[in-house]
């Protein structure tokens, strides 16, 4: 790097910020056990991994360090945003030692789980007019956003394939944001993603991530690994008779999509499933009859109020932030994604892998 001293100011920041976020519930540890010993594992965890930092734009190895430090300090980071809450609520009343023990010991285990959560599988069900009775009961798998790289190793998206690989599914689908950035995860995540199984295959659209690399080397590596990428393009399959068209639109964001070319196949009547990385393609998809668009891009804001859709980071980008949506005989699903970028961390808007049943309206 050749700025030294942006080396050192960044960080000193970087340093403040995550002593700043870790004083509370470091204090907090410290008096409930009555002891320094927090305090030096706050220490323990963060040093390794702040000395080595470079720039805000730097890609650490993926280290057992590394991700303890993260992994904690995103922890205390919940740990801040749910104590205040927790002392208002009880405000009222004298909380005992018991109380604030469960108050505190909540908001470190929600923020591991924020930081360490498994995904989330979700099932919905679609109901479309016309189905015919070949499809109904048709499970689709969708994986998004899987951001394979430093924070996502090779083995933790294998894992999700084997989850999915376990249901059994009829189809199974990913919908783009394959990797963080850059060349170094291409082979690993077209290795790992080259191990679903579905009765009728899997299919793969672009994401604008899919783009912070050479796309085309994406595009043949998860090609070679058995995986049907749709870039404006779709393909019928068959099942008992009954036919399904399932369609990919490429990137939005660099302008690479036609929804018309990619729905020009599309046999008169055929019910259609459309891969499309970004929701906001969903009104130009319900206006050219597509019945069921699947989505990510949003991780449904990674940090939003749980419960509440509409409290997100999200809402800054889409109206279509997380879940199922549907206008006239249209339905929009959005996935909150598998990875994360930037901090690993999620609130409000857990991981998931989801499962789209179709049924006859």
């Amino acid at each position: 790097m050749p700025f030294p001293h942006f080396q050192g100011r960044f960080r000193l920041i970087a340093t403040a910020l995550v002593t700043v976020v870790q004083l509370p519930p470091v204090l907090w540890l410290c008096v409930r056990t009555r002891t320094p010993l927090p305090a030096l594992v706050a220490l323990c965890l963060s040093w390794p991994y702040l000395r080595q930092l470079e720039s805000p734009w730097q890609t650490t190895p993926r280290a057992r360090s590394t991700t303890l430090a993260l992994g904690w300090w995103c922890a205390c980071l919940v740990f801040d945003l749910l104590m205040l809450p927790a002392v208002l609520a009880i405000r009222a009343g004298t909380p005992d030692g018991a109380t604030w023990g469960l108050a505190g010991a909540v908001a470190l285990v929600l923020g591991s789980d924020a930081v360490l959560g498994w995904p989330r599988l979700r099932r919905r069900t679609v109901r479309i007019a016309g189905l015919a009775p070949g499809l109904d009961g048709y499970r689709i798998g969708q994986l998004s956003d899987v951001h394979c790289g430093p924070q996502v190793p090779e083995a933790r998206v294998a894992a999700w394939v084997e989850r999915l690989n376990g249901l059994d599914l009829d189809l199974v689908t990913v919908t783009g944001d394959l990797i963080t950035r850059g060349p170094s995860h291409v082979e690993a995540v077209a290795r790992a993603l080259g191990g679903l199984r579905a009765k009728d295959g899997a299919f793969v659209c672009m994401g604008n991530h899919d783009y912070f690399t050479d796309g085309e080397h994406l595009v043949r590596e998860l090609e070679r690994h058995g995986l049907a990428v749709l870039r404006n393009r779709g393909v019928v399959v068959e099942r008992d008779g009954a036919r399904l068209y399932v369609a990919g639109v490429d990137d939005t964001w660099t302008s690479r999509h036609d929804l018309t070319r990619a729905l020009a196949g599309r046999p008169e009547g055929t019910p259609t499933v459309l891969l499309a990385h970004d929701p906001d393609l969903f009104p130009q998809a319900q206006a050219q009859g597509v019945e069921l668009t699947l989505s990510g891009h949003t991780h449904g804001g990674q940090l939003g109020v749980p419960g509440v859709r509409r409290l997100s980071l999200a809402r800054f980008i889409t109206r279509w932030t997380a879940g199922l949506y549907r206008q006239g005989r249209s339905w929009l699903y959005v996935n909150r994604g598998a990875g994360t970028t930037g901090p690993p961390v999620r609130l409000g808007a857990p991981a998931e892998l989801a499962v789209i049943t179709l049924r006859r309206a």
